[in-house]
């Protein structure tokens, strides 16, 4: 009975062993196994990108936004996970087109992208093609044959200063009266160096001066709703008007005045 008593005590004394042991033990176990489905989840597809898509894109192609995108089918998820911001930003930076770029994960392991891009707001006209200018003001150096209608295009601009201050203004304007506009050319004069003469789509004329212009134009509706015939419209000093079909003369200008 005495040796009966003392095996179960040392069996007892095992099993506290083993349980002190395994206590011990279990946290190096569960690192272990940690770490082991760790290695196993990097090296299976699960880890990876499994497909990029595009959305809000109408001018840069699926196909160019991926090429640019710092995030592609394949790449590791740890380079993607808590980082889309910057990547989004690093992706923005490659067009100037891209007004703003989105980037998320879905689906475990599904990036979406989300693009929104500057509108085209009128053309420049270069050498027999159309460059396109960036509601950003940025013109687009890559020239297309046909620029789309409801855009004015721009001519005549070889001095790149009076350029930029003449889309400065016209970004100003309106996008009902930009609509209306067919042509803006640069066309000094004597007396005003910075003149431009604008063709509305229309028929009326128009000669303004690259300073103000971006301002008086929002006033061309109410002074074409006045207007009888096609006329040409001053607007280099205060606003007057004249039948395009007659010279200018004391008997026929209509005068504006406060814009």
């Amino acid at each position: 009975m005495e040796k009966q008593n003392h095996n179960e005590q040392d069996h007892g004394l095992f099993r506290d062993f083993q349980n002190q042991n395994f206590k011990k033990m279990w946290p190096l176990v569960t690192l272990i196994a940690l770490i082991l489905l760790m290695m196993i989840f990097m090296i299976s597809s699960y880890s990876r990108v499994k497909s990029v898509s595009v959305t809000g894109n109408e001018i840069v192609s699926d196909k160019q936004i991926k090429g640019f995108s710092p995030v592609k089918k394949g790449t590791s998820l740890f380079a993607v996970w808590g980082k889309t911001d910057k990547l989004a930003q690093s992706l923005k930076q490659r067009s100037m087109r891209m007004q703003s770029v989105k980037m998320k994960v879905v689906h475990f392991n599904q990036v979406k992208i989300k693009v929104e891009e500057y509108p085209t707001i009128g053309y420049l006209y270069v050498h027999g093609g159309y460059q396109p200018i960036l509601k950003s003001g940025v013109i687009i150096k890559d020239k297309v044959l046909n620029p789309k209608a409801g855009f004015p295009v721009l001519k005549k601009f070889k001095n790149p200063e009076k350029l930029r201050r003449t889309i400065k203004q016209y970004r100003r304007i309106s996008p009902p009266v930009r609509a209306v506009m067919n042509t803006i050319s640069f066309s000094p004069s004597k007396s005003n160096p910075d003149r431009i003469f604008i063709q509305m789509s229309d028929g009326n004329k128009v000669y303004a001066s690259i300073s103000t212009f971006g301002d008086k134009m929002d006033y061309y509706p109410s002074i074409n709703s006045k207007l009888k015939v096609k006329s040409v419209i001053n607007l280099e000093v205060g606003a007057y008007s004249y039948p395009i079909t007659k010279k200018k003369s004391s008997s026929n200008t209509t005068t504006t005045q406060g814009y």
